[in-house]
């Protein structure tokens, strides 16, 4: 017995030894520190790629059906990063990443980073770029794919970064928006399809000079939406648009004049009296329908116009059955100054060129 014993002691001793000397003897593997400069670049939202591809074609809803429909799926996470020494400490899959901290001073030529949180569906982390060029201060969004160490830079249209990307339910696109620093009611929104290699690729935009875009959510894949403010957000209209119809005009399909709009004008005197037209516009979207009554003067040209915007004017072509209304020009024109609304061409030779106020129902 006593030598069993013996025996079993010296096993598992000798189990225990040699367990030890293969802990000891597998080396600690440590991951090399790296800077962002050592990572894959890529830029992506780039304006002359979005400038080729069909704009997306916006129809206003009601506030219900947008609160109803927005999904919640794979929102940005507040999850917590180290930092040491004034760095982020950035934990990729075989290296670490140290970005400098944003802070209250920034050197002409250095760039500073802010964490604004970590998308769990893409396993990327997400930052803004910050640097000093000119005395001017520029700002980039960065998404890091803390799996293959690429970096995607959001290209912004202006100086500033653009708004956190919204990611669509089933990880097919992310959207962003911009609101520009200084023109009041100019937005753009950017769509970009994911790849399956977790690269991305422009796929739509919208932009407008009447509204700045709250809020951007996604009506499942297909569908998104946006919750837009033209008065500082004392006011909201909603929005959505289907990925896959398109606007081919190559210009924003929202006016930003949505509403009813009518005016009297006179144009020339008869042996029965003054003769004149009323005109009434019903717009919305990139839609007009007009009808008239007159006095002394024929009815025509009633119906559908389509509405383009050039320079903030808003031009109106005729787009229904009356051949002879059709032209490759405007028919009317409208632009907004201020509060008020004013239109050309309408009435006679004496007024047709003149800007007149329009009165909005």
């Amino acid at each position: 017995m006593k030598n069993i014993a013996q025996i079993l002691i010296g096993s598992i001793l000798f189990v225990c030894c040699t367990k030890e000397q293969k802990v000891m003897s597998e080396p600690v593997i440590q991951k090399k520190i790296v800077d962002v400069k050592a990572l894959k670049h890529f830029q992506v939202g780039l304006e002359e790629k979005f400038e080729a591809l069909p704009l997306l074609d916006f129809t206003e809803i009601a506030k219900n059906e947008y609160e109803n429909l927005r999904s919640t799926a794979h929102p940005i996470t507040n999850s917590p990063l180290q930092s040491k020494n004034g760095n982020y400490i950035v934990e990729l899959n075989d290296k670490i990443l140290q970005l400098k901290k944003l802070t209250s001073t920034i050197k002409e030529g250095e760039t500073q980073y802010d964490y604004l949180g970590f998308y769990p569906s893409l396993h990327m982390y997400a930052f803004s770029a910050n640097s000093i060029g000119d005395n001017l201060g520029f700002s980039e969004l960065n998404l890091i794919n803390a799996t293959n160490s690429s970096v995607y830079s959001i290209v912004s249209p202006g100086d500033d970064k653009v708004e956190n990307p919204v990611i669509s339910p089933d990880t097919k696109y992310v959207a962003y928006a911009y609101n520009y620093m200084y023109d009041k009611n100019k937005s753009f929104l950017g769509i970009l399809k994911i790849n399956n290699n977790q690269t991305f690729t422009e796929y739509r935009s919208f932009s407008s000079d009447n509204f700045n875009i709250k809020e951007v959510v996604w009506f499942g894949d297909d569908y998104i939406g946006i919750k837009v403010t033209n008065d500082d957000s004392k006011t909201f209209k909603y929005y959505k648009a289907n990925l896959s119809l398109s606007n081919t005009n190559k210009s924003s399909n929202l006016s930003g004049i949505d509403g009813n709009y009518s005016i009297h004008v006179e144009t020339e005197a008869t042996s029965t009296g003054m003769a004149s037209i009323s005109y009434s516009f019903k717009i919305k979207g990139n839609e007009a329908i007009l009808e008239t009554n007159t006095y002394h003067e024929p009815i025509r040209c009633n119906g559908r116009y389509l509405i383009k915007e050039n320079s903030n004017i808003f031009e109106l072509y005729y787009n229904d059955t009356e051949n002879s209304c059709k032209s490759d020009s405007g028919v009317f024109f409208i632009k907004k100054e201020g509060d008020k609304y004013f239109i050309k061409g309408i009435g006679s030779e004496a007024t047709v060129q003149e800007w007149l106020e329009l009165n909005k129902d």
